[in-house]
């Protein structure tokens, strides 16, 4: 994740570092409605850097060294920060892999969980609440 944020030139970094990240990570703009959320974290506050002006006012206008801005031409809260090298174009925005997809559990599969969870809320609430249970048997009955 980019490095702490205490001036113009870090909070400048930390945004072409996100950029980056979010690229790499999911071939998509790191979008502005994220920043707040992400430097609150750190306990910054990006008014900080971008004075009065709104975090898409500021960014339209400074120029941020690796970075493009781009938006969405009908959605106005879709703007983000892309690497300068990089292309995405939100009418045909790309396929995720199948790797980064998750899948769902198949109707079968996971039902020996749900049958022992089952089971479990018919215990009596004092054995419930000495009951513990290892992840890797929860893991093995979702599998199964």
């Amino acid at each position: 994740m980019a490095g702490n944020v205490h001036d113009l030139d870090s909070f400048k970094a930390f945004l072409r570092d996100r950029a980056q990240e979010t690229w790499e990570e999911r071939k998509i703009p790191y979008y502005l409605s994220i920043v707040a959320t992400d430097l609150k974290g750190q306990g910054v506050n990006y008014h900080d850097f971008t004075g009065p002006l709104r975090l898409a006012q500021w960014a339209a206008k400074e120029k941020i060294a690796g970075t493009k801005l781009v938006t969405h031409p009908t959605i106005k809260a879709k703007v983000g920060f892309l690497p300068d090298t990089s292309e995405f174009d939100f009418n045909n925005p790309p396929v995720p892999s199948p790797q980064t997809i998750k899948t769902r559990p198949t109707a079968k599969q996971g039902q020996a969980l749900v049958k022992f969870v089952e089971s479990l809320a018919r215990m009596p609430e004092k054995a419930m609440a000495e009951l513990a249970i290892p992840a890797k048997v929860l893991v093995s009955l979702l599998n199964n």
